[in-house]
């Protein structure tokens, strides 16, 4: 695996508590991993043999975390001098035909504002080749020790974001057929707006980095109402969720909640593990799981999102198991794919 060689002041494996599974720890930089599996890569620790692999077998599309176009900045960030060559690499990859999604991770007075809409619109230069642009919310945790001082963005703050990007999408239409710029889904909660239509997503070109999960799942959602039942026998159940999920399963619920003998609640999980502004629900563990529920779900049917396990295994990120977790609660615990139709039939069965 290629290895990352850079110090990003906004990393969040330098953030991570102690004592997980040694593989969390690795910072992989892979253009292999870019290609194969979606993996954002930095471009900064290529040697000319790996150019040559990438442009030779055209391993396209790569996802590529650019964060500022503006060299300074960048290497400031990354604290990689290499991370300044990004133009650069951009060009090359578009003069040989690759398409490239690209990711900015933002930071509240590092690369918001201007910067901001500098990167955006020398991103766009570079289309066809940068089909899109996904911008991402820093992601903090309580463990940062030694660290520089990054905070959250605040509701103002989002609002401003959406409306930058509004406007960029609304000259990409024009100019390219296409917005090319999306936001990730914790801006429209920060700021308390409602999600865009499905339109805004484009071909939800950007949907694994949790760009336009929630607009899917309440649009998914509308389109099965109508196979709802009036009634079915009496059915409780609790949905498990990160606090950043509140706001979108709670209309999900508010509508089954209409089906007369099901009760359907939310089980809203603090992640402690993590500690900071971490809310998504990949990230909870079994141990926050394990505090939220104690025993007061005992035979009760809670329904567990199957992207807090590991792939392919009944395990959590601190390495508790579905079983430890059923063991200590007593509750009835199913695991449901995260999309509306495996929701509703988890808790219709």
């Amino acid at each position: 695996m290629k290895v990352c060689k850079n110090r990003c002041v906004f990393c969040f494996i330098d953030q991570l508590p102690r004592d997980m599974r040694k593989s969390l720890y690795v910072k992989d930089d892979d253009y292999r991993y870019s290609f194969l599996f979606g993996n954002f890569i930095t471009l900064s620790n290529l040697k000319e043999e790996d150019w040559q692999k990438i442009l030779g077998m055209r391993l396209s599309p790569l996802y590529i975390s650019v964060h500022c176009i503006d060299p300074a900045i960048r290497i400031k960030m990354l604290r990689n001098t290499r991370a300044g060559n990004i133009a650069s690499d951009l060009q090359r990859l578009k003069d040989a035909g690759i398409k490239v999604h690209t990711q900015i991770v933002l930071c509240p007075g590092i690369n918001d504002g201007r910067v901001l809409e500098d990167t955006i619109l020398k991103l766009s230069k570079y289309y066809p080749s940068v089909y899109s642009i996904g911008i991402v919310p820093v992601g903090l945790t309580g463990h940062r020790d030694k660290l520089p001082d990054i905070r959250s963005f605040t509701m103002n703050e989002s609002r401003e974001i959406i409306k930058i990007t509004d406007n960029f999408q609304k000259v990409f239409r024009r100019q390219f057929g296409r917005g090319i710029v999306y936001l990730a889904d914790e801006f429209f909660i920060t700021a308390n707006n409602e999600f865009p239509d499905a339109s805004y997503y484009d071909d939800y070109c950007q949907v694994e980095n949790g760009i336009g999960l929630s607009r899917i799942l309440l649009d998914d959602f509308t389109c099965l109402e109508s196979s709802l039942p009036v009634q079915i026998e009496d059915n409780e159940v609790y949905i498990i969720t990160g606090m950043l999920g509140i706001s979108i399963l709670s209309r999900a619920a508010d509508r089954l909640n209409k089906i007369r003998g099901l009760s359907v609640r939310i089980v809203p999980v603090e992640n402690q593990f993590f500690d900071g502004n971490v809310t998504v629900t990949g990230l909870l563990t079994g141990k926050d799981i394990i505090n939220t529920l104690k025993d007061n779900y005992m035979g009760k049917k809670v329904i567990l999102p199957d992207i807090v396990l590991k792939d392919g295994q009944d395990v959590l990120l601190d390495d508790i198991s579905l079983k430890q977790i059923i063991d200590s609660t007593k509750a009835d615990i199913r695991v449901a794919a995260c999309d509306a139709e495996s929701l509703i039939k988890c808790i219709l069965e």
